[in-house]
């Protein structure tokens, strides 16, 4: 399969966008991934998907701590500054340090703590997958989605009202010699259209 094509085509899957953060040797790393999900209930786990050519690679593998953090709606410039090279990732980011040693990114959607359990090679990248040792979400606020290359948001779906009416009674006569099973319509499986 084509590279470009199978780009464009997985493009088409909407999924939230999460800024991962690590620490190794002193060294405080972070990296924007949409490739992130929850893996078990019982116990706690999760998963993420880093491409090995990028530092925070080695700091996650290396350290075998990370924190995930959901990205708000709000947080659509943290996205972009952490997908990019730069020599301070954090500069004008309010963090605090986690007890398991990265940064932990204020007024995100959610974080999570993980440790990794296994790690899997697959193609460019290696899969975490990781105990979450703990885990915070915040109230109120909207996720980052990313979509086709792009970054947006949820819209609510409009309300849908039901059927004003399903098939009036003095029709299901006709119904029943055509051979339509009564039970179908007065379940409602017929409408008026």
């Amino acid at each position: 399969m084509d590279r470009n094509e199978f780009r464009r085509v997985a493009g088409h899957f909407a999924s939230g966008v999460t800024v991962v953060t690590a620490r190794h040797e002193g060294a405080d790393y972070g990296i924007t991934l949409s490739a992130m999900s929850s893996l078990s209930l019982d116990p706690p786990m999760a998963l993420i998907c880093v491409n090995r050519s990028v530092p925070s690679h080695d700091a996650i593998k290396n350290s075998g701590v990370f924190v995930a953090h959901v990205l708000g709606r709000h947080q659509k410039r943290l996205a972009g500054q952490f997908s990019r090279p730069s020599a301070d990732k954090f500069a004008g980011v309010d963090c605090t340090r986690s007890d398991a040693g990265p940064l932990v990114i204020a007024r995100t959607l959610a974080h999570f703590v993980c440790r990794v359990a296994h790690t899997v090679p697959a193609g460019t990248h290696t899969v975490f997958l990781s105990d979450v040792v703990s885990a915070n979400a915040t109230a109120g606020l909207e996720p980052l989605v990313y979509y086709r290359g792009g970054f947006g948001r949820l819209a609510a779906e409009p309300e849908v009202a039901a059927p004003k009416a399903y098939l009036p009674p003095e029709h299901e006569d006709d119904l029943v010699a055509a051979g339509v099973v009564p039970a179908a319509f007065r379940l409602g499986s017929f409408y008026l259209s």
